[in-house]
């Protein structure tokens, strides 16, 4: 290995949402799996555990010298909690943009740094070349720029691309444009702040139609099909009108997705940036492998409830078969504002006796106590408040996963062969359902659990939800009967050919391992 004297220096600025942090563990140990590389994450207190044990599930026992090449640094995002969730993130994400340029510059100026969690101060070296950041944290391009305007600063899109061309692709190439300087304009001529007509901006859903790179028209509403209880005044809004700066100034994207996924969404943003001459590579999926004892075990430490979970699909697969179980997650930060939708959902999967384990990670999640006794009494429920997912995925007993939609849960039950039942919620959510149902047939959404802006008619359909109980009911019974049917084996088939083209990616040269080799020839 070269003298570290000589290595160039990747820092990657991480977040606390766990579908953005994870495929960013997953980037830093392929990074240095492929190329001497020093990397310096920096993420929050509250995952720096999480972060540091998903990153070493990328190493085996004869790369533990390249691993030493990763350092991960928590930074010091404590703040005075509010009462609303939403306020108290936006308070940490502030901070971390404040803690983050003290910590650069230490790196900048090649100063040792110090992880203000264990207190590990960490030696110098040399100073970064390139830092890559997830969208939620754009406003750092402003920020590094100011200390270092020579490393190369490069976009992590952490969400479908599908969804960044739409957000922030130009009218004319079919996205809806430069939000940030029409909050400015609006700004100057109505006098009122520019963080507050961001955040009516990106509140404020049109009947306006889109349509994506292969996808079906969809109203501008259809993005937004439930209400999300967390996303309060003053969070997204500045996040968004940031990231549109960083759109503009950054040197180039990295995207999740595998080109396989969403071919013509990454065909689109490479031509557009293109145009002045930056690169885009699609390095996805971003996963640990599931292939070593360790990488099993080290995602089965990061949950309390790994061993009763994994009895329950053990029992589960000799008393009702393979493919017999549902897996139910909305992720790690999103939850349903009408948790009524959801025990109705439920009280169909236990009217049909159909196994279910019902993960809640969500800050935001309650569950009543009645709802928490009928499951436990039920004999074919589990509830987990976080689950080894990636090992639920791969277990033969699961048949199908009722999921948010996020990019990195989608593309863990894809790289599993693991069809799904969407509940979209928000961002690049609704797209992906429809990715996955219209493009390439390898799901079901329902549409009767919708809520806010939802409850608008469907563009595809023609049709608006019904929003009763009853409906949902029915409509569930239906979706549930065809998956566990020969619909459903047919679409387990297709999913099953996508996974062996998009494990390609990462094989012999495929396009993914291309992308990634071709954005380490630029450090």
């Amino acid at each position: 290995m070269e003298t570290h004297t000589h290595l160039p220096h990747l820092v990657i600025a991480g977040v606390e949402a766990w579908g953005h942090a994870r495929p960013l563990c997953a980037f830093a140990s392929h990074v240095v799996a492929t190329r001497n590389v020093h990397v310096t994450l920096f993420t929050f207190p509250k995952v720096l555990d999480r972060v540091v044990t998903e990153i070493a599930r990328g190493f085996g026992p004869k790369d533990s010298e390249r691993q030493k090449l990763i350092r991960v640094i928590a930074l010091d995002t404590s703040v005075e909690p509010s009462e609303s969730f939403g306020e108290t993130m936006a308070r940490e994400q502030r901070r971390y943009l404040e803690v983050f340029a003290l910590a650069y510059r230490q790196l900048f100026e090649e100063k040792p740094v110090t992880c203000a969690t264990t207190g590990t101060e960490y030696p110098a070296i040399p100073s970064p070349k390139t830092v890559v950041f997830d969208f939620m944290v754009g406003p750092l391009v402003r920020v590094v720029k100011g200390i270092d305007d020579k490393a190369k600063m490069v976009l992590f899109c952490s969400a479908m691309a599908s969804f960044a061309y739409l957000s922030f692709a130009p009218v004319e190439r079919g996205g809806q444009g430069d939000f940030r300087q029409c909050a400015l304009k609006i700004a100057e001529e109505t006098g009122k702040e520019v963080v507050d007509v961001a955040d009516e901006l990106l509140s404020t859903y049109t009947n306006k139609i889109y349509q994506l790179p292969s996808f079906p028209k969809m109203y501008h509403w259809e993005f937004d099909p439930q209400d999300t209880n967390f996303l309060t005044k003053g969070i997204m809004g500045p996040i968004w009108f940031a990231v549109h700066d960083c759109i503009e100034h950054c040197d180039g994207m990295l995207i999740t997705s595998p080109e396989a996924y969403e071919p013509a969404a990454i065909i689109a943003i490479k031509e557009w940036f293109a145009e002045t001459n930056r690169g885009v590579w699609a390095i996805g999926p971003l996963l640990p492998p599931m292939s070593s004892a360790k990488a099993m075990t080290g995602e089965q430490s990061l949950s309390g409830s790994s061993d009763v979970i994994k009895n329950f699909m053990d029992k589960t697969l000799v008393t009702h078969g393979q493919h017999s179980m549902i897996y139910i997650s909305f992720g790690s930060i999103f939850w349903p504002a009408k948790f009524e939708k959801v025990e109705a959902f439920i009280d169909v999967v236990l009217e049909m006796k159909i196994p279910f384990i019902f993960s809640h990670a969500s800050p935001l999640a309650q569950l009543p106590e009645t709802f928490q006794e009928k499951v436990n009494q039920s004999s074919v429920g589990l509830l987990s408040p976080w689950s080894p997912q990636q090992t639920i995925l791969s277990h033969p007993v699961l048949g199908w996963f009722v999921t948010h939609g996020g990019h990195n849960s989608t593309l863990e039950a894809v790289s599993s062969g693991v069809p799904m039942i969407c509940w979209p919620f928000h961002a690049d959510q609704p797209i992906n359902a429809v990715n996955l149902t219209e493009n390439h047939q390898v799901a079901y959404e329902l549409l009767e659990i919708r809520t806010g802006n939802g409850l608008k008619p469907i563009y595809r359909t023609g049709k608006a939800p019904l929003d009763t109980i009853d409906g949902l009911k029915d409509e569930v019974r239906g979706v549930l009967k065809r998956a566990f049917g020969k619909d459903g084996e047919e679409k387990r088939t297709n999913m099953w050919k996508l996974k062996v083209v998009i494990d390609g990616a990462w094989k012999n040269g495929g396009s993914s391992e291309a992308n990634m080799a071709n954005f380490l020839g630029t450090l």
